[in-house]
C-alpha cells in the first residue's frame, strides 16, 4: 500500500511539474531571449525535482496525503491563473519589459503573484512528500528565487504608467498569500 501512496505522489508531482514547464515554453511571454534569471531558476527546478523523484524511490512519508493535497491546491492555483492571464499573458519571470496592464481578476484579485504562489505550494509538498531535512532545501532555495523574482516585478510596476494603480492593487491583494481583508471583501 505505501508503494501506491508512493506512485500517486509521484504522479501529482509529475503532473504539476509538466504543467509548470508547458506554461514556461506555452503561455508566458518574453521581450526577448529567455533571461537568464528565468535560465537558472529553470535549470534549479529541474535539478531540485529529479532528486525529489529519486528520494521518493525510498518510499513516501507518512505525511504522504498533506502532501498530494499541496500538489492538488498547486495544480488548481497555476490552472485559474493560466485562465485569468489567457488574454493577457504576464512574461517570464525577471524580464525587464515595463508592465503596460494590470491582471486583477481571478486568482490576482486575491495575490499578486499566483503564479509563484502555485509553486511554492508545489515545492512545499515536495518536502513533505520527502519528509527529510534534506527535502526543505528546494522549497527554501526556490521559495527564494520566488521572491526576489516578484521584488523584480514589484519595482518594474512602481516604475511604470500603472505605479498608482499598483500601489492600490497591493492594498488589497497579498504578494503570495491572500490579504485577510481582501478575502472577506472579494
Amino acid at each position: 500500500m505505501h508503494i501506491l501512496f508512493s506512485v500517486l505522489t509521484g504522479f501529482d508531482a509529475t503532473l504539476c511539474f509538466a504543467a509548470f514547464c508547458w506554461g514556461v515554453k506555452a503561455h508566458f511571454r518574453t521581450t526577448g531571449d529567455m533571461p537568464t534569471g528565468m535560465k537558472l531558476t529553470s535549470a534549479l527546478s529541474t535539478v531540485l525535482f529529479a532528486a525529489f523523484l529519486w528520494h521518493m524511490h525510498g518510499g513516501v512519508s507518512n505525511l504522504w496525503f498533506l502532501a498530494l493535497i499541496l500538489f492538488t491546491a498547486s495544480f488548481a492555483t497555476f490552472a485559474a491563473a493560466i485562465k485569468a492571464s489567457r488574454q493577457t499573458p504576464p512574461t517570464l519571470a525577471y524580464d525587464t519589459d515595463a508592465p503596460n496592464f494590470l491582471l486583477n481578476h481571478g486568482p490576482y484579485r486575491y495575490v499578486r503573484h499566483p503564479f509563484y504562489l502555485a509553486y511554492v505550494l508545489f515545492w512545499f509538498g515536495t518536502a513533505i512528500a520527502t519528509h527529510s531535512l534534506a527535502g526543505w532545501l528546494a522549497p527554501a532555495i526556490m521559495t527564494g528565487l520566488y521572491l526576489d523574482a516578484a521584488t523584480r516585478e514589484e519595482r518594474k510596476f512602481a516604475n511604470s504608467e500603472l505605479a498608482d494603480a499598483y500601489a492600490a492593487y497591493r492594498t488589497r491583494a497579498g504578494l503570495f498569500w491572500p490579504r485577510p481583508r481582501g478575502i472577506i471583501a472579494g
